[in-house]
């Protein structure tokens, strides 16, 4: 490259780096605003965070991995002889946040959060699905009150549903879409033979319905973060 062109090439350069700084100082400008810390310590970890149509937060975290910072209210505990680190727990892990106020208090969990997947109805209720342990096939709902806590249905999954793929369909209905099997967590938990790959729930009646029974499984992905 000549001088004179070596020269030209090195304003261009300066110029736009220039330019990009100044674009760069605008855009930091206009978007403002800062982190603050509302709460030192809710007492549980968000492993699942949800916010309801209430400009309620819903945090919960899987419930065999030890106490949390947080007893639940009125002297409640859970009672439970199929878990291994606490078959006695007396603390939350789960917490209604309240944006408006900053106020969160108890909620409890009665069975493993770990795996599950949920979603929010239309009617605004929480939906969570699946799990750990005996929380593998059961479903969870929270309703939105002042007052509400999570209430479970035993056994109203037709199998166990770990990591599975929560769809809102347009009639109503929460699909549930397990995961490839073929991914050797599951082959534990389902064989290949299954007839049962998608269901749907009908929160009004509770009522699960089998809309496909296919002898190959769809491959609905995790991800992890």
């Amino acid at each position: 490259m000549s001088a004179p062109s070596m020269f030209i090439f090195s304003i261009l350069l300066f110029q736009l780096l220039f330019v990009s700084q100044r674009c760069r100082r605008i855009l930091t400008t206009t978007a403002g605003g800062s982190w603050q810390v509302l709460q030192k310590s809710i007492g549980v970890s968000a492993m699942h965070m949800q916010l309801l149509r209430n400009d309620r937060v819903i945090v919960f975290d899987q419930i065999d991995f030890g106490p949390s910072n947080l007893p639940l209210p009125k002297g409640k505990c859970r009672n439970d002889s199929n878990y291994t680190v606490l078959k006695v727990d007396c603390t939350a892990h789960s917490v209604e946040y309240n944006v408006v106020n900053n106020k969160f208090r108890a909620l409890m969990v009665q069975s493993d959060v770990w795996y599950s997947s949920g979603g929010v109805m239309l009617d605004g209720n929480l939906v969570q699905t699946g799990g750990f342990n005996d929380g593998e096939r059961r479903v969870k709902v929270f309703s939105p009150c002042e007052t509400c806590d999570w209430q479970e249905i035993q056994n109203r999954l037709a199998v166990k549903r770990w990591y599975a793929t929560n769809h809102i369909l347009p009639d109503e209905l929460l699909s549930v879409v397990v995961k490839n099997l073929t991914t050797g967590l599951f082959l534990k938990t389902l064989p290949l033979t299954s007839s049962i790959c998608l269901s749907c729930l009908k929160p009004m009646t509770k009522e699960w319905r089998t809309i496909s029974t296919l002898s190959r499984h769809p491959f609905c992905p995790s991800i992890l973060l």
